[in-house]
């Protein structure tokens, strides 16, 4: 059957594979008390990443280890842990990305050599969860310039107060990367501070009722006179003047893989049902109409997987400038809603019911029109 991967060698897919079978038995069997909110996401994450190695030791280290420069696992293994797990479950994937990725990622990247001695280890392992707070209730789109939550000095600290929504893990978040407007000396420039889960003034919502990615909790954060130390501003002012923007970038570069997980997924299931499904005493996969389906759901795919596998195609890390990874998140995203509404049609009245996994991923790191409107605005430029 054909997926998502380029053409692997043995090296390659001995890891890919470690990594599927890591992925199939520490996360497959409890996602269905995932998605009906009987059990939390993190317990397995933390699971997940030991087996994953991102602790330093592991089935995939172990598998890695005889694997020489020409197999470029360094681009390898990032896209097949983001495709494996999201093939599994796509809100395992978001809320593990937000945690691992967008905040040990901020802080690694931006914080002083303390704070990073402090939380990333643990974010890293799982042991801590974080969540990435920049959405407010009025500010989605328009997240600098409509920004409400502000950080004001206050002796030896700072007093934040505001609102922020749609957060990723914030219902049990033990951190929170919050970006504020620091209002200091007559400027308001957006800094990210850390607060920490049993902070006085701080609240968290329980989890919203959303369509899907029910595994991914999200909530609203509340800062009410929300007091921290000084030492709490991340990297003790964050200099680069673009650094949200760059933290957002990232996470658009991470939609390709997970659609194309939830993607390859959706047209793995189609495939598989149109060959067994009979109607008119022969395979649904006889029918013209159906075939035309398949076709064009796997020619999605085939660009999908251009993206996702840019850098490991080429052997190298491939620049890609604003425009590009707005491109990559505006197409895949949306590529990936028409492969799982195709594989919906496939499926029939099946393809309605939870039990057959498709699901669809388009909104997350930004909607369509903001892709649009960033690409066109980089190109004018």
């Amino acid at each position: 059957m054909p997926d998502c991967y380029p053409q692997l060698t043995d090296t390659q897919r001995t890891v890919r594979d470690t990594i599927r079978r890591i992925v199939e038995t520490e996360l497959r069997p409890h996602v269905e008390a995932m998605e009906h909110g009987d059990v939390l996401p993190y317990p397995y994450i933390k699971k997940l990443a030991a087996g994953l190695g991102m602790a330093g030791t592991g089935d995939l280290p172990a598998a890695m280890a005889a694997a020489a420069p020409e197999d470029r696992l360094e681009f390898l293994v990032p896209a097949a842990v983001g495709i494996e797990i999201a093939r599994v479950c796509g809100g395992v994937l978001v809320s593990y990305g937000v945690s691992y990725g967008q905040v040990a990622g901020t802080i690694r990247r931006h914080g002083t050599p303390e704070q990073v001695e402090r939380w990333v280890p643990g974010l890293m392992s799982g042991e801590i969860i974080g969540a990435w707070g920049l959405t407010e209730p009025g500010a989605g789109s328009d997240a600098f310039g409509s920004m409400i939550t502000t950080a004001r000095p206050d002796g030896d600290g700072y007093v934040l107060k505001g609102q922020k929504t749609f957060i990723t893990n914030a219902p049990y978040a033990d951190v929170f990367v919050i970006y504020a407007k620091l209002v200091e000396n007559g400027s308001r420039n957006i800094q990210p501070f850390l607060v920490e889960r049993g902070t006085a003034g701080l609240e968290v919502s329980k989890p919203f009722r959303k369509m899907g990615t029910h595994s991914s909790p999200t909530g609203a954060v509340y800062l009410d006179e929300v007091r921290i130390p000084r030492a709490n501003l991340l990297g003790g002012g964050v200099k680069d003047r673009d650094h949200v923007k760059g933290r957002l970038s990232d996470e658009r570069a991470g939609i390709p893989t997970l659609s194309l997980g939830l993607a390859d997924r959706a047209f793995e299931l189609a495939l598989k049902y149109s060959k067994e499904r009979e109607q008119f005493g022969q395979p649904i996969c006889n029918f013209q109409l159906v075939q035309r389906r398949l076709a064009r759901m796997y020619g999605l795919l085939c660009n999908m997987r251009n993206f996702t596998f840019a850098d490991f195609l080429a052997g190298r890390k491939v620049p890609m400038s604003v425009a590009d990874i707005c491109a990559g998140k505006l197409y895949c995203g949306e590529a990936a809603t028409e492969i799982t509404m195709q594989a919906i049609h496939i499926l029939g009245g099946n393809g309605y019911m939870e039990e057959y996994e498709v699901e669809l991923m388009e909104l997350g790191g930004g909607t369509t029109e903001i892709q649009e409107l960033t690409i066109a605005r980089n190109l004018i430029q």
